[in-house]
């Protein structure tokens, strides 16, 4: 038996391996989880060996026989309903035949609330002592009866020891954690031990192991380095799943830690440990530690399971179930404190082990949804779905199971949690690498926008290099034609000059021929020098204007009186436009005023807004247009208005842009340059120009400069 579990185990533990390098893992993943395997592999031997495997006392060694009898066939129980019953109603005769006997050294009742009496009838083979050990050590309590080789049955010749959680630790000086006996054999006389057993708040199993003293000893040891190989490496992956939850932040990290967490104070209970240190004088504290970690264990581990199947996106009707076993986990912590853990430690249990069940066939399921992630997981489940199986059917009191099997959850959970956190090890692996390959691409197609980027920045630059070029050659063909124009301007304004001087001597020669009474030829005369002087004036104006638009442009500022300049301009108005009805009003300070100006063109800017204001009044009627020159504070003040048909409030705000004409004066020949070139002239004199209007009822337009100082 023992060779046979030890191959078994051997086996799984290199099976585990093997599937750790064809999952694909990074090299230092696959040894980290193969090195904990190896811890597993110990621990399952370490377990087989003490607890299937006696080794041979020096007697044994020296003539091939065990000094010691077996325990299989020795055993016999009998239960007492009442819970009442004494030894020395024990040792009754009637109740002595109510014995009966049990295959091998196991007792096995499961959830029970009455006591139980186990009988041990050993014949000695040789003269010797030797270990009695009780395990589990979680039962409320034990008394253990013994009496020398061949004493008669009477209570008085037996010796009672006291064990049990329920009690103090034992002081008899062989162990302060084991619920342990030393028995004395004589050769050919039996030896009886009598053992009471009564445990209301857990399952009751008992195993019975004798061995020698020194067995004992190697069976300790064994024990305790079993027990700290299994400790150590599930405290270490309580802390690797924490370190996940630092780097990850996902739920099922914490919640398979705190599960990790429940495993291993479950068996800090079952193993004696929360007995001897925390609660050595309260059993029912121990009790109650025992079982809130089972149950709160379980619920636990519903979540943790739920979360790492992702049973909330992938199988939404199973999620609740898990969630509806974490609840009833919650309900077994309320029982463990009420101190009623066997009335709801059967239930418990079954769905301790539909759930393992259901854990395995659902990993199964998934096993090949995330690579080696899902296998691990699905292994993990399949390993706890055989141990817990094997543990928790044990609890139930079925006396066909063998003893071992209560190490088998621990096992499993070990396995389990190994797998599992391999598998979250994999899956936060799988992420980085997908993170590593996404930051990859991210650079790549950065990398690719950037060239794609630089190409079209070269070639939007030699677009706008072109674009450029034939922007400049248009402004240089349009400068060139603004020359033109403009020295067309000046060729023409030279030439109309020589004949109109000569016109204009030869009309004042035949002027000074007249009689003076001939009043008629002389109206003529005097028509045609203002003829004269109005070709002259328009001349002037236009050639001004084109040099305005032009490169020419180029103002020379001067101080000038502001009267001198608006005068200027009124004059030059009528010439130009034939004698129109402009009221001139100059106030004392603004005809006192001076401003920085080139006073040809803002002359031309007020003779602009004057020929508007003409224009535009003719279409209404004769009213007259006010020129008026004023001052406000620091500011002079040059207002035209006219009472003409006025602008739409809409074409305002575009009154002075270039070749812009109001909606409603499509009647009147222009070009829409007029207010365009004041606001300009307006502009290089640091000054502001706005136009106030109503349509239909007029328009004034403002100008304000600088007063110099």
């Amino acid at each position: 038996m023992p060779r046979t579990l030890s191959g078994a185990i051997s086996a799984e533990v290199q099976g585990q391996i093997s599937r750790c390098a064809e999952a694909g893992l990074p090299q230092n993943h696959s040894q980290r989880i193969c090195r904990w395997l190896q811890f597993i592999a110990v621990l399952f031997l370490v377990v087989a060996l003490q607890g299937f495997s006696p080794h041979a006392s020096a007697l044994e060694r020296q003539t091939g026989e065990s000094a010691l009898p077996e325990l299989n066939g020795a055993v016999s129980i009998l239960t007492d309903p009442s819970s009442s019953l004494t030894l020395s109603d024990v040792l009754d005769p009637a109740r002595q035949a109510q014995f009966r006997s049990v295959r091998g050294p196991d007792v096995n009742l499961g959830y029970i609330n009455t006591a139980v009496w186990i009988r041990l009838s050993l014949p000695g083979l040789a003269k010797t002592h030797a270990i009695l050990s009780l395990t589990p050590n979680f039962l409320d309590s034990i008394d253990v009866y013994t009496a020398a080789p061949g004493a008669a049955s009477q209570a008085k010749y037996f010796i009672r020891h006291e064990m049990g959680d329920h009690r103090p630790p034992p002081q008899d000086g062989i162990s302060a954690l084991d619920n342990v006996v030393r028995l004395a054999f004589a050769e050919g006389i039996s030896t009886h031990v009598y053992i009471r057993v009564f445990n209301t708040n857990s399952s009751t199993h008992l195993n019975l192991q004798l061995r020698s003293v020194e067995e004992r000893g190697r069976q300790v040891a064994a024990t305790a380095s079993a027990f700290g190989i299994w400790l150590g490496g599930m405290s270490a992956l309580l802390v690797t799943q924490f370190v996940f939850f630092y780097f990850d932040r996902k739920t099922q990290y914490p919640l398979l830690a705190f599960s990790t967490l429940g495993i291993i104070l479950i068996y800090m209970g079952n193993l004696g440990y929360s007995h001897v240190y925390l609660f050595p004088d309260n059993g029912a504290a121990n009790d109650i530690f025992i079982g809130f970690n089972a149950w709160a264990g379980l619920a636990a581990s519903a979540l943790a399971y739920s979360s790492i199947l992702d049973l909330r996106n992938k199988a939404p009707l199973l999620y609740r179930l898990y969630q509806f076993t974490a609840l009833v986990g919650i309900v077994g912590v309320g029982f463990a404190f009420a101190g009623h853990n066997t009335v709801f430690g059967p239930v418990g249990t079954i769905f301790g082990i539909l759930m393992s069940i259901i854990n395995m066939v659902e990993g199964l399921r998934q096993m090949n949804d995330g690579g080696s992630a899902s296998r691990l997981r699905a292994a993990a489940f399949t390993a706890l779905c055989a141990g817990a199986s094997l543990s928790m059917t044990q609890r139930l009191g079925y006396v066909w199971m063998p003893h071992w099997t209560v190490h088998s959850y621990g096992i499993a959970s070990f396995i389990l949690t190994i797998l599992l956190t391999g598998s979250l090890a994999v899956r936060l692996r799988d992420a980085e690498a997908l993170n590593g390959r996404m930051r990859e691409e991210t650079l790549q197609t950065a990398q690719e926008a950037r060239q794609v980027a630089n190409r079209l920045v070269a070639e939007k630059t030699r677009e706008l290099v072109v674009a450029r070029r034939v922007a400049e050659d248009a402004l240089l063909a349009e400068k060139q034609s603004q020359l033109q124009q403009v020295r067309f301007l000046e060729v023409i304004s030279h030439q109309y000059r020589t004949p109109l001087a000569a016109i204009r001597s030869s009309i004042d020669s035949i002027g000074l021929a007249l009689a003076p009474d001939d009043g008629s030829n002389r109206g003529r005369i005097e028509r045609i020098r203002r003829a004269i002087a109005r070709l002259v004036e328009m001349l002037e104006i236009n050639l001004a204007r084109s040099r305005l638009q032009g490169p020419s442009f180029r103002p020379r500022i001067v101080r000038v009186n502001a009267s001198s300049v608006v005068s200027s301009a009124f004059q030059r108005a009528r010439d130009l436009l034939n004698g129109p009805d402009i009221r001139l009003s100059m106030h004392p300070q603004g005809a006192a005023a001076a401003v920085m100006a080139d006073a040809g063109m803002l002359e031309l800017a007020i003779v602009n807004l004057l020929e508007n204001a003409v224009k535009y009044t003719a279409l209404k009627g004769n009213a007259p247009v006010d020129l008026v020159l004023t001052t406000h504070g620091a500011d002079v003040v040059i207002d035209v208005t006219d009472r003409g048909i006025g602008i739409p409030s809409r074409d305002l705000p575009d009154v002075f842009s270039h070749a812009t004409r109001g909606s409603n004066a499509e009647s009147v020949e222009g070009s829409g340059l007029g207010l365009f070139l004041v606001e300009k002239i307006v502009r290089v004199h640091n000054g502001r120009v706005v136009a106030e209007s109503v349509e239909g009822e007029g328009t004034t337009v403002r100008i304000t400069l600088r007063a110099a100082v």
